[in-house]
């Protein structure tokens, strides 16, 4: 929830450790020939790969993943003859060597290195049973920095051996049979945003959703390492004869062009309100919708402004909240950056960028003025904006029907976040409240009941529980 756009300079072990970024969707999965391992292979990037070496390149040429394994007696050497075999010749040095180690225990050696050309190369390699495993990305460094959470998917979705090739299967609540999914686009302007609208099967019109996203880059699955929980919301309901559409969000989808030339006036709308309300037009146009019953279900920092798209369109009927944060946006930040560095006191650094923000926007709502306690940043308009809101005040003058979902285990929106919204929404004719003792941000299930989540249980294989499907489905059909 408290990642913004502008992502980490591509260091893998800050976003594996801390799970700062969501990651990119997949389609498939690559597997070398002799089947010494396998790696997902990201949506809408051109698959190049020969039966051995395995070969990335992104839409529009920018950047270029590979993977590989070599025979070699470390892992160093073993990078560097695998680099040797992605780009014929390297000769470079690496500038920094660290070490990234993910949930499963197993621990990749990063190398990044800067060439004379202006381009950064990042590679990680692992030795296992005499063999060095290589993953390596070649871009510019806007490039590198978009490619970030592709990069990182790839890396979480290594298999070897006997696991290479094998991926979870779908959740038992998803049945394929009983809806389509086709490919739309939602018209906003410059910013039209490719989405899918998972379609029941059967005599319409039908009522439908809209997904709207948490904070950060994120694909319209809210693909998070090896979970998709857009997805499994979106596929779950669809099954249970409800459409919905969930759409890659603006900040994913034009990624490149924000890093390279930030809209000074890009605001919280721009990255919330304007996509959600363009989708639910977007539905409304379809004779297989009903108009009259067409939902926003909006996630974390998405949830947050869920009350302010509501408010934008009083012929929606109704508003689910997943795990919305209620508090300000800057104690939020705080209590994620104390709570994840109790944890690991060395991820400190890491969050150092998230921590100085928290207490510039702490600055601003004590009076001072947002451009100097930001430095100068581009982002004043977006984060006076953001300041500007108050979603508990705007939640209390709703009339529609709100659902308001929440985790117990999450500590990204809290319980504490739950309280206030039932606090705002006390005098609401029609607004519903559920906790879930065992689930976290995502609706997946905390193994350990005896501690909230931690990022690490978010890199770990997992689906959207059951039950949440399951009061969605009721709730609507109530309504």
């Amino acid at each position: 929830m408290i990642s913004h756009f502008r992502a980490p300079l591509i260091l893998i072990t800050i976003v594996v450790t801390s799970t700062l970024a969501f990651a990119q969707a997949q389609d498939a999965t690559f597997t070398d020939a002799a089947g010494r391992f396998s790696i997902p292979i990201p949506a809408n990037w051109t698959n190049r790969s020969t039966e051995s070496i395995a070969h990335f390149t992104n839409a529009d040429a920018t950047a270029d993943i590979y993977a590989s394994v070599v025979e070699a007696e470390d892992v160093q050497t073993g990078i560097q003859a695998a680099l040797e075999t992605f780009f014929g010749s390297f000769d470079a040095s690496p500038v920094q060597t660290s070490d990234a180690p993910l949930p499963d225990g197993t621990v990749w050696t990063q190398n990044i290195y800067a060439l004379p050309d202006g381009s950064l190369v990042a590679a990680v390699g692992r030795l296992e049973e005499g063999w060095t495993h290589v993953i390596a990305i070649r871009a510019s460094q806007a490039a590198l920095i978009a490619a970030t959470p592709t990069l990182n998917t790839i890396v979480l979705g290594h298999r070897t051996g006997a696991m290479a090739g094998t991926a979870p299967e779908r959740p038992a609540y998803i049945v394929p049979e009983a809806f389509t999914e086709q490919a739309i686009t939602i018209d906003n302007g410059d910013w039209s945003l490719p989405a899918t609208l998972a379609l029941p099967l059967g005599e319409g019109p039908f009522p439908a959703v809209v997904i709207v996203h948490g904070s950060g880059p994120i694909d319209r699955d809210g693909t998070l390492a090896q979970m998709k929980p857009y997805r499994d919301i979106a596929q779950g309901l669809a099954s249970r004869g409800i459409a919905v559409l969930r759409y890659d969000k603006r900040t994913y989808a034009y990624q490149e062009r924000m890093l390279e030339a930030m809209p000074a006036d890009f605001t919280i709308d721009d990255e919330y309100t304007d996509d959600a309300l363009a989708a639910v037009a977007a539905l409304r146009a379809l004779d297989a919708i009903d108009p009259e019953r067409i939902f926003v279900a909006a996630h974390s920092q998405g949830g947050t402004l869920g009350p302010r798209i509501a408010a934008s369109d009083p012929a929606l009927a109704g508003l689910i909240l997943l795990a919305a944060g209620a508090r300000p946006f800057d104690v939020i930040v705080q209590d994620q950056v104390d709570y994840i560095t109790s944890l690991d006191p060395a991820a400190a650094g890491g969050l150092a960028g998230l921590l100085a923000l928290a207490e510039a926007l702490q600055a601003i709502r004590a009076g001072a003025e947002p451009a100097e306690a930001l430095g100068n940043d581009q982002q004043v308009a977006y984060w006076t904006s953001l300041l500007d809101y108050d979603p508990l005040a705007t939640a209390a003058e709703l009339r529609l029907p709100v659902l308001v979902l929440q985790g117990e285990r999450d500590y990204q929106a809290t319980m504490e976040d739950f309280a206030l919204w039932q606090s705002a929404l006390a005098d609401h004719e029609d607004a519903v409240f559920i906790s879930y003792p065992t689930l976290n941000h995502t609706f997946t299930a905390v193994g350990d009941l005896d501690r909230l989540a931690i990022p690490a249980d978010y890199l770990l294989p997992g689906f959207v529980d059951v039950t949440l499907i399951d009061d969605i489905a009721a709730w609507i059909a109530a309504h």
